[in-house]
């Protein structure tokens, strides 16, 4: 699906150079994406779950797995309880994790446990990928490329910076309605983003 970002980029756009300034790393769009994605998944559990012999196993927690391009592959590093975060201590983890993982000094736990995972390909110029289910997970989440397109807006035709959403998931645990719900939870918090919506 699509979705508009003017809300959510004009606010990073005037807050960046204050967040680095006060907490010495960058202020990227991912952890704004995170807390979205994790208010999304504990109202579609479904989606937060693993595929057993014995059935579905529904995780009451979010272990976010957040990918990380390096420069010949890519790995997956984990959030552990991204869901009860503010948004300052889950930029940091994020951060941190993606810092460790370009300097090779991942620990084998910071790879382990992940309940669903969020991958950026946005960040290398992808409009619109097809994201392989990191498993055991249900599913995985492509955020894409941000670009200024004409959209309709009221019947006026206007310059908006839209982003696609792609997803990957399980049929086995989930359906088309089920993944549908979620994506949409997902939209409408980018699309009616405003900074009372952070957690802090």
């Amino acid at each position: 699906c699509e979705v508009d970002v003017s809300s959510l980029m004009a606010y990073r756009e005037s807050e960046k150079d204050a967040f680095r300034e006060r907490h010495g790393f960058p202020l990227s769009y991912v952890p704004f994406f995170a807390q979205i994605v994790c208010a999304a998944l504990l109202r579609n559990p479904y989606l937060n779950s693993t595929w057993t012999e014995e059935g579905i196993v529904l995780h009451h927690y979010v272990h976010l797995g957040i990918a990380v391009a390096l420069p010949d592959t890519l790995i997956v590093p984990v959030v552990k309880d991204a869901d009860l975060m503010g948004f300052v201590d889950l930029a940091r983890a994020i951060n941190d994790l993606a810092g460790r993982a370009r300097s090779k000094s991942l620990r084998p736990d910071d790879v382990r446990g992940g309940t669903f995972t969020l991958n950026n390909t946005g960040a290398l110029g992808s409009l619109a990928g097809q994201s392989i289910i990191n498993q055991p997970q249900a599913a995985i989440l492509s955020t894409e490329s941000i670009r200024k397109r004409p959209v309709v807006v009221d019947d006026a035709v206007v310059i908006r910076p839209i982003m696609n959403l792609t997803m990957s998931f399980d049929h086995r645990i989930i359906d088309g309605l089920a993944a549908s719900r979620f994506l949409n939870d997902v939209q409408d918090g980018i699309d009616h983003w405003s900074p009372e919506k952070i957690s802090l």
